[in-house]
């Protein structure tokens, strides 16, 4: 069973990232432990990452009919965001920052989840008893790893900015020996789990869903590798970039391609809504990067300023720069708000059910 496609789930959901962990496994030692190249940001950062943040807008403000449905949600979302990032950002722009990693990480755990359980409803398995229940195994795949982060030392990745997530290693009495042993046991008890829970997927179920198996794997793989085997920042970037990112963009183009299908009773060529969707949330996603650097990084004007010079300066006053900061942290704080909404299979979303549906 496969969400969309045995060809798009295997070339979209799988081979980016199974192509990313071949390179990454055989880069040398000093090229991981280097600063992200700009290349690498624009293409994992720039375009995926904040790309598939604006992607949102095509299944939600830029469609009527799915606007009417949400329109409470869609309009009150970002007034209560930026009024509440702004007020914290002028209070402390390091709790800003810490905040806003912890939302993100939450975002990306449902997503990860949120996948898992369009696969069950195209499969129908919910319901199943089963020993190793599938959702608490996919949050034991992504919270273990999360856990290790916050016991690590000299860890040389973050979210957002260094720190931003709480380092608990200091609040327990143990020595070094015994942290290394505690998480000795446990990096093999995380994947005794899931070989435990693939085992019984494979013979417990009347019907393999390959998709939801390799969604799983790959989501273990994913999170353990980046966050505990490896130490680095350009892996862990560009692992949950791609693991992220991708995913999410083919299912805005494969929503949107099925529902104007089921709307006009006709076949609609799927390149050609891509070819709509993707310029745009490029061009956006350089749009706020631009005004992100121009307003408070400061950092890429090199890049940025060799296409459109800077017309103001780096905001130094914390006011104004609390603003920016509230009004550029918008598209990716709705859509983390709005994404727990806009995938659910209930009457505000009629064409979910649809779409996804077992065949």
């Amino acid at each position: 069973m496969w969400l969309f496609s045995r060809n798009i789930d295997l070339t979209a959901l799988y081979l980016p990232i199974g192509l990313c962990w071949l390179v990454l496994f055989n880069l040398p030692a000093d090229y991981l432990e280097a600063d992200i190249p700009l290349w690498v940001w624009v293409v994992f950062v720039l375009c995926i990452d904040v790309g598939h943040v604006w992607s949102t807008i095509f299944r939600t403000y830029l469609d009527p009919e799915e606007f009417g449905q949400h329109r409470q949600l869609l309009i009150v979302a970002p007034l209560i965001s930026f009024v509440l990032v702004t007020g914290l950002a002028f209070i402390s722009i390091a709790w800003f920052w810490r905040l806003l990693a912890y939302l993100a990480l939450f975002h990306f755990v449902k997503q990860q989840y949120g996948f898992l359980a369009l696969y069950k409803m195209k499969a129908k398995d919910f319901g199943v008893q089963k020993i190793f229940q599938d959702k608490w195994v996919l949050y034991w795949a992504t919270l273990y790893p999360v856990v290790y982060w916050h016991c690590g030392t000299e860890l040389n990745f973050s979210w957002f900015v260094m720190d931003d997530f709480v380092n608990i290693r200091s609040f327990f009495a143990l020595s070094s020996n015994a942290w290394a042993l505690l998480f000795s046991g446990l990096n093999a008890f995380y994947w005794v789990i899931m070989l435990a829970w693939t085992l019984e997927e494979i013979f417990r179920s009347d019907k393999i869903s390959t998709g939801k198996i390799l969604w799983m794997l790959m989501t273990a793989m994913n999170w353990y590798a980046g966050i505990v085997y490896f130490n680095s920042d350009l892996v862990f970037t560009v692992s949950n970039v791609l693991a992220h990112g991708i995913p999410y963009l083919t299912l805005i183009i494969y929503y949107q391609h099925q529902k104007k299908t089921l709307k006009q009773n006709r076949l609609i060529s799927a390149f050609q809504v891509a070819a709509v969707i993707l310029p745009m949330v490029f061009l956006l996603a350089w749009l706020e990067e631009y005004c992100w650097d121009m307003l408070v990084y400061g950092d890429r004007e090199s890049f940025f300023g060799a296409v459109v010079a800077y017309p103001f300066e780096l905001l130094e006053n914390p006011f104004t720069q609390a603003i920016a900061i509230g009004l550029l942290t918008l598209p990716q704080l709705t859509h983390y708000i709005i994404d727990g909404f806009i995938w659910k299979s209930n009457a505000a979303n009629p064409y979910v059910k649809q779409i996804f549906k077992a065949k």
